[in-house]
């Protein structure tokens, strides 16, 4: 990566940082790309030589916390184990994920009218690909005879809207700390898929 990149990529990250949070705070709706610009303390062409549109930056907000939500159930399953303890890690760490993106999951979730349809198309395909890792594993764990589920379908949305929804109540120094409702939703998820034998 080039000098040129690596400045680049700052200001992105930069942006899309402030970004949301005002997304997240004044609505997606509600916010300007000069009113970025000055919460950044930057200059407009600061934003401008990165986005000059503000849906770009609504769409990579989204898509970042789609592929962190993914990232959570693809590597809970490549680390291994048996689908119980897959199911836990899984829980576990979708739990952390939506938790320290609060407010991108806010924005996706409560601005995601807003995304051009071609590029909901987009979003649709990575919403597939989550919803099938996590009912090839839900399979994986009826072939193991570890689960019980009616219809691995509604389980997987179960588990997906669940755990995604954290977003909505959690709040910071709250009775619960991030690690113990992880804890929580990592039983609930096991319930869920009718576990008949715990793993480690």
């Amino acid at each position: 990566m080039t000098m040129r990149d690596e400045l680049r990529s700052f200001k992105k990250e930069r942006i899309l940082e402030e970004a949301e949070r005002l997304f997240y705070e004044r609505g997606y709706r509600g916010t300007s790309l000069d009113a970025i610009a000055e919460s950044l303390d930057m200059t407009k062409p600061f934003v401008y030589s990165v986005y000059d549109r503000k849906v770009d930056i609504l769409v990579d907000i989204s898509m970042r916390v789609l592929n962190r939500s993914y990232d959570a159930i693809r590597e809970s399953r490549q680390a291994g184990g048996s689908p119980t303890q897959q199911m836990k890690r899984f829980a576990v760490r979708f739990t952390e994920t939506v938790i320290r993106n609060q407010a991108g999951s806010a924005v996706f979730f409560r601005e995601e009218a807003s995304i051009p349809p071609e590029i909901t198309l987009e979003i649709n395909e990575l919403k597939g690909r989550f919803d099938q890792e996590v009912a090839g594993l839900i399979s994986d764990g009826l072939a193991a005879g570890e689960f019980k589920v009616g219809d691995a379908r509604t389980a997987t949305l179960a588990l997906g809207g669940m755990i995604s929804w954290i977003y909505i109540w959690y709040r910071k120094g709250g009775r619960l700390s991030p690690e113990a409702i992880g804890e929580h939703m990592a039983d609930y998820a096991l319930r869920i898929v009718g576990v008949t034998q715990q793993g480690e």
